[in-house]
């Protein structure tokens, strides 16, 4: 089985977040990048299925310092790394990045495509329905566990209210993973190392933008009305102050 895993470079949330003068788009230039989350876990679940298959797994980086990203995936045990060239300053677009991925998931002949669930960049979560339309294949998002049973997979579904709804699906198929098997395993400065001497790939994505389906008005800081007010430590320390704040706005 072939498995390739797509894995997302994000903003880091710990970065301070500046708009440029156009109030429309980040400014990039001294932002740090970071694994998206989800993808992260998307390639530990690749990681285990192929040490309980003998699976090949190739990792395929999109967005801005993806490189190093590729590197510790090699680290944890994909076999081959392919880096997507993408514009360093456009948000990673779902849909363009499926239509260009798909040429990459044809050439390398893959089964199985696992993707986090969303990104910050990808709220709806429309990049694994996304490739499963452009390629004809069956598709589920949401998902917790994979296993492979003969010539299908076993998969494990999130659902509301603590519920887990359990599937077949034939392969070949597209994942979009919330959380693996296993929590991500934590990758040595050796193996990192070691790493390094693997020689990562390139490609390009040759699929035009598409069409957009709606129009950015505006981006804006939150603004601050004020801090916080403490309760009190005790419920009838809160309950009295509860009481002057809506007699006071009364």
């Amino acid at each position: 089985m072939r498995i390739l895993v797509i894995l997302r470079m994000m903003p880091d949330p710990a970065s301070e977040l500046e708009l440029n003068e156009d109030g429309l788009t980040l400014d990039r230039e001294w932002l740090d990048f970071k694994l998206n989350d989800f993808d992260d876990q998307a390639l530990e679940e690749a990681i285990l299925l192929k040490e309980a298959t003998g699976a090949e797994v190739t990792a395929v980086g999109v967005g801005e310092g993806s490189r190093r990203t590729l590197q510790m995936a090699l680290a944890r045990g994909a076999d081959r790394a392919i880096e997507v060239e993408t514009d360093p300053d456009a948000m990673i677009c779902s849909r363009t990045i499926a239509k260009g991925i798909v040429k990459i998931i044809r050439d390398e002949n893959a089964d199985l495509v696992l993707t986090g669930v969303q990104t910050p960049e990808d709220l709806y979560g429309q990049l694994a329905p996304y490739l499963a339309a452009f390629l004809d294949w069956p598709s589920l998002s949401g998902t917790s566990h994979a296993a492979l049973s003969g010539n299908s997979l076993s998969v494990a579904q999130e659902r509301g209210g603590g519920r887990t709804a359990n599937y077949e699906i034939a392969l070949p198929a597209v994942l979009g993973v919330q959380t693996a098997s296993k929590a991500p395993r934590y990758v040595s400065g050796s193996k990192l190392r070691e790493a390094a001497k693997t020689p990562i790939e390139s490609a390009e994505i040759e699929a035009p933008p598409l069409a957009p389906s709606g129009q950015l008005v505006e981006l804006a800081a939150p603004q601050s009305n004020g801090g916080g007010i403490s309760l009190g430590s005790t419920a009838d320390e809160a309950a009295a102050r509860l009481i002057d704040i809506l007699a006071t706005e009364a």
